[in-house]
């Protein structure tokens, strides 16, 4: 039986995009050659729609377009097949929803299409996508937050009473739990972030001040039947071993 190859990718908030990083990780899925590449959500930033530039000569002149068109190539570059909806992608829609709700029902602004998904062969999955026996992939702004990586995913899996792999945090981690009662052993849930590929260095960044507690990577699956390897894969230094090979 075929072992599928899955790869997560989270956190472009293009146009911020660590464009080092993302070309190596680009090199290294073409070599790879995932089955599928599920892109976790914050794909764009949209900072024209978020709240700090409301009322400003950003909102009004936002060079949405080419945010737009430069996503675009930056999914297609990396293979992305999947899409997951989250929190910088709904900006459309409460910018829409607060200043035109007639446009709302308007196709052509629904974010998919708005986004050309349709047209690149990407799916997108506005909540969350079931990827594997027991697993599931959301963004992850529902879940209560934590500042250790990990553990936001794995406050959702206990929730969720499934395995977790999310992005959000910008943190890179696994961790797990296991249900236990009276000496009896249970399931045990996993909880996977997949970090961030943005550059702290860009203006959509400057807000952390170069001291935010984000690591840089994306993670990889092996997939057989209803057996799960989940890898995460940090990224120093524009860099990363993986399967006894440096990629830099």
């Amino acid at each position: 039986m075929t072992i599928k190859r899955i790869a997560f990718i989270s956190d472009l908030q293009s146009p911020f995009i660590d464009e080092k990083s993302v070309k190596l990780v680009g090199k290294f899925l073409r070599k790879w050659n995932p089955h599928r590449t599920i892109q976790i959500g914050d794909e764009i930033d949209l900072p024209q729609l978020g709240g700090f530039n409301a009322g400003t000569i950003d909102e009004m002149v936002g060079n949405l377009d080419d945010d737009r068109n430069f996503t675009q190539e930056v999914l297609q570059y990396l293979g992305v097949t999947d899409v997951l909806g989250s929190n910088h992608g709904i900006r459309l829609y409460r910018s829409i929803k607060k200043r035109l709700p007639s446009f709302l029902n308007l196709p052509e602004l629904q974010y998919e299409r708005f986004m050309g998904y349709d047209k690149l062969k990407i799916k997108f999955h506005p909540y969350g996508l079931d990827w594997a026996y027991g697993w599931t992939a959301v963004h992850g702004d529902s879940f209560p937050l934590s500042q250790v990586p990990s553990q936001t995913a794995l406050n959702g899996a206990k929730r969720l009473g499934k395995s977790v792999v999310c992005g959000h945090t910008h943190r890179l981690g696994l961790s797990a739990f296991t249900e236990a009662s009276r000496g009896q052993i249970g399931r045990t849930v996993w909880g996977l972030e997949v970090g961030n590929l943005v550059d702290l260095a860009s203006s959509g960044m400057a807000y952390t001040r170069g001291y935010a507690n984000w690591q840089q990577g994306f993670a990889v699956a092996y997939v057989q039947d209803r057996k799960v390897q989940v890898i995460p894969i940090p990224i120093n230094n524009h860099s990363f071993i993986f399967e006894c090979k440096l990629y830099e």
